[in-house]
């Protein structure tokens, strides 16, 4: 008997461990040069946050300035398992077919934080000093088709102005800023979202915003982006998804709290681990862990069908063509409970 039962526990050993390496199926996803939030958790805390969780991940090299469009389209053409983009690429996807969903909202608009508040940029001695000015000028953006081509659409028709009117120039963010001090551009964008390059461009002085160009001033209070997987991978490994969901919003929080306590030493550690991977260290000095706040916890229908009346409005899609929770869900969210959750998310 005592036989048995040691070979019982050796068999139910060997099938624990084979279940757990099942269980951690490594998720592909795009490499990054910069320091990521894994990397500057484990930094400041000491603490894995993917091996807690067992996830593993394999980077994929990257399109450098690609943008969020590109990473979505790597995921739709199962490249990576994983992505994030602004809103318009995931609708402009799912509406036409493709298999994605969005699990976690991860950058957010307000009216402190530097995603809400940073509007169009143009040189000190432009003749450009309203919106209704932009008609015949040239504008840089990352991508068409992105969150900066639709939030400019949107506050050029407020202003009685068409998109026609205006040039959209895609230039790759680091060479913006070079472009406007130049003369070859008349403002700048890059994703409407801030960003280093646009905090460098400020500091660097000679440059002034155009007012009611931010994102906050378009849309108000409002998740922009969101990082989700295929359908087809969320079905064949929901526990693989839900632990890398759960690390990520862990590794998060964990971040924006060290960033409150200490900003200059959250820095330090950006900048140690940016000379290790061989990236900028210089861009420590514009990190910020505010562009996602704990007061956005979950994904809100209203978030995405701003974006759905807008690409009604222009005949991008068909009324009633698509509704937001094609687009996301938050059953993965840690703190996504179903009885309860819409009064959460009603709040804001």
């Amino acid at each position: 008997m005592l036989i048995a039962l040691a070979i019982a526990a050796v068999g139910l050993f060997t099938l624990n461990k084979s279940q757990s390496k099942a269980e951690s199926i490594p998720i592909r996803v795009l490499e990054s040069t910069a320091p990521t939030q894994w990397e500057l958790v484990k930094k400041l805390t000491g603490r894995d946050i993917l091996d807690e969780e067992n996830v593993t991940l394999e980077p994929v090299q990257s399109v450098q300035s690609g943008g969020g469009t590109v990473s979505l389209q790597a995921l739709l053409a199962n490249n990576v398992d994983t992505a994030g983009s602004a809103w318009p690429a995931w609708i402009n996807i799912i509406a036409h077919g493709g298999k994605i969903k969005a699990l976690l909202g991860t950058i957010v608009s307000t009216k402190e934080n530097k995603s809400g508040t940073s509007g169009l940029l143009v040189l000190e001695e432009s003749s450009i000093r309203t919106i209704k000015d932009l008609v015949g000028k040239r504008i840089a953006v990352n991508v068409l088709g992105a969150e900066a081509d639709y939030v400019i659409r949107q506050y050029l028709k407020n202003n009685g102005v068409s998109i026609s009117q205006v040039e959209l120039v895609v230039v790759p963010s680091e060479n913006q800023e070079q472009m406007l001090r130049s003369k070859q551009v008349d403002a700048v964008a890059w994703t409407t979202s801030g960003g280093p390059y646009f905090d460098m461009t400020v500091e660097k002085g000679g440059v002034r915003e155009i007012p009611g160009t931010r994102n906050f001033d378009t849309k108000g209070e409002t998740v922009l982006y969101g990082i989700g997987f295929r359908n087809d991978f969320i079905d064949k490994h929901p526990d693989v998804v839900r632990k890398y969901i759960r690390a990520y919003d862990t590794s998060r929080r964990i971040l924006y709290t060290e960033f409150h306590k200490n900003p200059d030493r959250v820095r330090k550690a950006y900048e140690e681990i940016a000379t290790k991977k061989g990236s900028n260290p210089r861009m420590a000095r514009y990190y910020e862990a505010s562009s996602w706040t704990p007061k956005f916890p979950f994904i809100a229908d209203k978030d995405l069908q701003w974006w759905i009346d807008r690409f009604t409005e222009n005949g991008l899609l068909k009324p009633g063509q698509i509704k937001p929770t094609d687009i996301y869900t938050n059953e993965f969210n840690p703190l996504y409970k179903k009885n309860g959750v819409d009064e959460s998310l009603n709040s804001r």
